[in-house]
């Protein structure tokens, strides 16, 4: 699925900026009232499409690498792509809920609906839970030992498991991923240094690093790095959650993503 989006926001960016770029080309097309001149015209007119259609699929494939999650690395956005497996079925993950020092507490899975979609919220237990990840080829199986009866008493109210809790109205205290996911990343000098891309996590379910991104178009072509998820601190200010950084400064967000490889 991933490689046909992918492939598809290829083709979008490609016809996209055909549209743009094609009437700009033949205005500045040089003159061809003179026949002998017309394959001289043809030749330049296919340079230049060649250019647009070379630039517009690296950008799709910037595009895609942006939007669409890394999955040789085991990150919060790889999980919340994937589907909580148990026995008698299983449900699409929606969020994680955190500790302020990184440790994944409860998997949020969406049950029922209509594709996983206006679905009963359901919190699961992280302890019930564990995850396998093959570096080789991406794939990821998160597993949790509950049963599908289970999953259908808790979502009628009933208590049917310590691991498993219905999710009617979200604390506005709790830390889910979803609130860390595009948070800016308030620097040193208290201004917004840096923007939250995901959280790449270790094979025990903590936060190890925050994949920071710098800058760029609508915060998703910019430089990527990865910053120590202790360097943060999370912080609730009463209306939602901010995310601070005090010892980091705008040079170290520039050094980290020039020096990283995770983009």
């Amino acid at each position: 699925m991933e490689v046909d989006m992918k492939m598809f926001l290829k083709t979008c960016t490609i016809i996209a900026t055909g549209g743009l770029l094609s009437p700009m080309a033949f205005a500045d097309e040089p003159s061809s009232g003179n026949p002998d001149r017309s394959q001289e015209a043809r030749e330049w007119a296919g340079d230049r499409a060649d250019q647009a259609g070379n630039w517009a699929s690296e950008t799709g494939d910037t595009l895609g690498n942006a939007i669409l999650p890394d999955r040789t690395r085991l990150t919060a956005r790889t999980l919340t792509s994937t589907d909580l497996e148990y026995e008698g079925g299983s449900a699409p993950i929606r969020d994680l809920r955190m500790s302020t020092d990184g440790e994944i507490e409860a998997i949020v899975v969406a049950h029922g609906g209509f594709l996983g979609m206006f679905g009963d919220e359901v919190e699961v237990d992280a302890v019930s839970a564990s995850v396998r990840h093959d570096l080789d080829d991406g794939e990821i199986v998160v597993e949790a030992n509950i049963t599908e009866a289970q999953m259908e008493a808790v979502a009628e109210g009933e208590r049917s498991a310590m691991s498993l809790e219905l999710v009617e109205e979200r604390s506005d205290t709790a830390l889910y991923y979803s609130d860390l996911s595009g948070a800016e990343v308030h620097g040193a000098n208290g201004e917004a240094i840096a923007v939250i891309r995901d959280v790449e996590l270790s094979a025990d379910g903590r936060a190890e690093y925050a994949i920071v991104r710098d800058s760029g178009f609508f915060n998703m072509l910019g430089e990527t790095g990865r910053l120590a998820f202790s360097d943060l601190s999370l912080e609730h200010n009463g209306d939602g959650w901010e995310v601070h950084a005090r010892s980091i400064t705008e040079a170290d967000i520039e050094r980290i993503t020039e020096d990283d490889d995770a983009r």
